[in-house]
């Protein structure tokens, strides 16, 4: 995982900030003091206390990117495969609550949260554009049409193609992710 442009804009400051900062105690402490010597363990737990703040501002980074694209996206898309395959056993009501649900969760990704940046393949960003417009065309559909209609809207090619984007996702999820993989299939 290599430093992104921000978040190397923002260590560059950070260490113009401190190395500003540690020259105005240096020369703050060598006027006030005329002769003593610098306080060495105040800067050092500066320094420490700096770059201990820079490690959880990316620790922070992490678990929001987890928290708001690929648990999302791995619900999302887990639930689409279970409506897909698995429609005749959930029933109508369940199946439109489902998708509606999933759709809106896509949505949250785009645009509430804009973590969709996050997605760092251009092929996965395209996947994912691609099962959102998919699912975006067949909500209204699936929430007005009769359940026949939507068994065999369910059954196909259209939908064969949305499962293996959800498919691809989900994989993508995993991978970033570890504890995914750990949860109930």
């Amino acid at each position: 995982m290599g430093l992104t442009k921000s978040s190397s804009l923002f260590f560059s400051i950070t260490i113009i900030i401190f190395v500003g900062l540690l020259y105005e105690l240096a020369t703050k402490e060598f006027a006030v003091t005329l002769g003593k010597t610098i306080n060495w363990l105040s800067i050092f737990i500066g320094i420490v206390g700096v770059l201990f703040g820079i490690y959880i501002w990316f620790y922070d980074r992490a678990n929001a990117r987890k928290a708001t694209l690929y648990f999302p996206l791995f619900l999302a898309c887990r639930g689409i495969i279970e409506i897909i395959k698995d429609h005749e056993k959930l029933g109508d009501v369940r199946s439109r609550h489902l998708f509606a649900s999933c759709a809106s969760t896509l949505d949250e990704i785009v645009y509430k949260h804009g973590s969709i940046i996050h997605l760092k393949r251009v092929d996965d960003l395209s996947t994912f554009l691609s099962l959102k417009k998919a699912i975006d065309e067949n909500l209204e559909f699936i929430k007005e049409r009769n359940w026949a209609a939507l068994k065999d809207r369910f059954k196909s090619n259209e939908f064969e193609e949305v499962v293996s984007h959800a498919n691809t996702l989900l994989s993508r999820c995993k991978e970033e992710v570890k504890e995914i993989n750990k949860l109930p299939e």
